[in-house]
């Protein structure tokens, strides 16, 4: 009998299609590692810029932020990374 592992989702090879795994599915999602990458640096040297290009989420949230165009406020923002199966894709550019 398989021993669960708190927070994974149950996985059964024979009940288990692979064809329908997608990044997205609790199977896959529930065994990705987590990473923390944080940004520091001078003002006005994009650190918010590199967090919404690799998130997707805009770090300015707040009225007086949004009026001075500047992050005050500490914040986080989550995203997947996805490494390319294909052995064609070189590193790094395959994650």
């Amino acid at each position: 009998m398989e021993e669960l592992q708190k927070g994974l989702a149950k996985q059964s090879l024979e009940s288990l299609d692979v064809n329908a795994l997608t990044p997205l599915t609790p199977e896959v999602i529930s065994r990705q590692a987590t990473v923390n990458v944080g940004t520091i640096g001078h003002v006005a040297h994009g650190k918010s810029t590199v967090v919404k290009s690799i998130s997707g989420v805009r770090t300015v949230r707040f009225k007086n932020e949004l009026v001075r165009n500047i992050t005050i406020k500490l914040g986080y923002a989550n995203a997947k990374l996805y490494k390319c199966s294909n052995e064609a894709c070189p590193r790094p550019a395959c994650y």
